[in-house]
């Protein structure tokens, strides 16, 4: 499609959208209005990076995330070394007996045992975490272009990527195409938002608490 043709489509995903939300705003419980809403949502979500790509613009990507976080209470951490950078953040734990009506707080100083997840970048340029939250999320520069709330992206055509291009193409061994194995990481949680460059990423999970998940993440770093 050209980009008048996926812009178009992009305003009519948008409409019914809108018209999907007010719909499931409305409707009982049950009644399949929410899946009506979550399938003109990811419309919208595809057909953005569709025009992204069709413009050449960086979008953002959703990847699958093997150990998904707690929507609520991550509680994100980042410990990094000129050679590596973790992440530890509390994972999400189906919580049958939940109606909506009470939010569980996480004291991350408790010694109760949680599933934990801790994830390393390999070969991690930089990373920044810090604002947006999720209350201001589509004030981010991604938004419209892909980025989904409490989802792991890989970015495309990543600006970042291309400024730190920049700044190391004076160096009199630059070779561009080692920035090929790079990648631009962005992980939207409820607080904060943690985008880095790195070539890859492994996961794990540990049962223990997260002051003790702090512990490895130190020792790792350390190591």
């Amino acid at each position: 499609m050209t980009v008048e043709d996926v812009t178009r489509a992009l305003d009519a995903a948008r409409e019914e959208l809108s018209a999907a939300a007010a719909a499931a705003l409305s409707a009982k419980r049950g009644d399949g209005g929410w899946t009506r809403y979550q399938t003109a949502h990811d419309k919208c979500i595809s057909l953005e990076r569709d025009l992204a790509r069709a413009t050449g613009e960086e979008c953002a990507v959703e990847i699958p995330w093997q150990h998904p976080w707690n929507v609520g209470a991550p509680l994100p951490h980042v410990f990094s070394s000129g050679s590596r950078t973790l992440v530890v953040y509390n994972m999400r734990e189906p919580d049958p007996a939940w109606d909506g009506s009470y939010a569980t707080v996480v004291d991350p100083t408790s010694a109760d045992l949680r599933l934990i997840a801790i994830v390393e970048f390999e070969r991690c340029l930089a990373h920044k975490l810090g604002p947006p939250n999720d209350e201001v999320l589509h004030g981010h520069p991604l938004h419209g272009r892909g980025l989904v709330g409490y989802a792991a992206h890989v970015v495309e055509r990543s600006r970042w990527i291309a400024e730190l291009m920049k700044i190391n193409s004076v160096h009199s061994q630059y070779n561009p195409e080692e920035w090929k194995q790079y990648r631009h990481y962005l992980l939207a949680f409820h607080d904060e938002t943690f985008e880095c460059i790195a070539r890859s990423h492994s996961l794990k999970q540990t049962m223990s608490s997260f002051p003790e998940a702090l512990d490895l993440c130190t020792k790792r770093i350390l190591a």
